[in-house]
């Protein structure tokens, strides 16, 4: 027996979900986390808030580096003791050991003055926006001038 008729269309299940939210995921992909830090102005407080932990952690990472060099040095033949030391930097031209100090005590001056402005605050002082940014500036122009100071010693 020969078939009666052939179907020319065939019908295949959609599924709604995929075609609902496929858009939605492509969209999603495009837009910034909320909130995105983007979407606002930079301020003092933010860069002063970040280089306070930056330089934190530099200054550590600085003294145990030293301190673990200083105190191993010797044992895996590094000559890490302060007649070699000093020898090394006598060879430095003047200019770089400015460069060098100044790239050394800024970070350490910038974090103690911080530091000393957010114990002002938890005094309950300098806590206006007028405040803030007053301690800010005087902290950057302290931080810069000690560590000129130091570079030149």
């Amino acid at each position: 027996m020969a078939p009666v008729g052939t179907r020319i269309l065939s019908t295949s299940q959609v599924n709604q979900k995929e075609v609902t939210v496929a858009p939605l995921i492509e969209q999603r992909k495009n837009r910034p986390l909320a909130p995105h830090l983007t979407i606002y102005q930079p301020q003092l407080t933010w860069y002063m808030s970040a280089f306070h932990r930056f330089t934190g952690g530099a200054v550590a990472v600085g003294f145990y580096a030293g301190a673990i060099a200083y105190a191993v040095g010797p044992l895996v033949g590094l000559g890490f003791d302060t007649a070699t030391i000093t020898s090394t930097l006598a060879t430095v031209p003047v200019a770089a050991k400015v460069a060098g100090k100044f790239i050394v005590a800024f970070p350490f001056t910038f974090h103690s003055f911080n530091g000393v402005r957010h114990l002002l605050w938890d005094t309950a002082r300098g806590l206006t926006l007028k405040g803030v940014y007053a301690t800010g500036y005087t902290v950057l122009g302290l931080s810069t001038v000690s560590a000129v100071a130091l570079s030149l010693i």
